[in-house]
């Protein structure tokens, strides 16, 4: 007798992800929960659709809106979870940091043009010079953060909540503001 595993239904999740000069926002249709789910499946490839692109150097150009956009997850440098899954998830975290499982350390990564200050949520016992090293995910997060776009200075903005591909990060420090 063959077993079947429950699959969750398609369904549409909204992404907003940054490349090293665009803001890019559409919506995918996947199974996954999360936007955490989607960027660190095995999967190489975005098929966004209902899509808005802005260029983040020429702030003055006009969006442009496009019914689809393929994007390669490699280029990828952050995203901004926009789903309530993902909320209620960061709730329950904070219960947990309360308790001392898990260890926020505020930290400073530069990932291309962009500056992060935020905290990174380690193990106890993780060092922050290992803490994107030894981690399995492509993606990770990042809460309370602020966020500058180092070729356009007035380009700023802040999240609660973002994911950064470690794999992109140039510069990591302890002691961000």
């Amino acid at each position: 007798m063959q077993e079947t595993s429950p699959t969750l239904d398609a369904r549409w999740l909204k992404m907003e992800l940054f490349t090293d000069y665009h803001r890019i926002s559409g919506d995918l249709l996947t199974a996954e929960l999360r936007t955490n789910g989607v960027l660190n499946s095995s999967e190489t490839q975005l098929l966004l659709e209902r899509v808005s692109t802005h260029h983040l150097l020429r702030s003055t150009e006009q969006m442009l809106v496009s019914g689809f956009a393929r994007l390669d997850k490699a280029s990828v440098i952050l995203a901004i979870p926009n789903d309530d899954h993902e909320t209620e998830r960061l709730a329950r975290a904070s219960r947990i940091y309360g308790r001392g499982e898990l260890l926020q350390q505020r930290a400073m990564v530069v990932l291309g043009n962009y500056e992060v200050s935020g905290n990174l949520h380690l193990n106890p016992g993780t060092d922050l010079r290992n803490a994107l090293l030894y981690r399995n995910e492509p993606f990770v997060g990042m809460t309370d953060v602020s966020i500058s776009f180092l070729p356009n200075p007035t380009t700023r903005f802040t999240a609660s909540t973002i994911l950064i591909n470690r794999g992109r990060v140039d510069f990591l420090c302890a002691g961000a503001p």
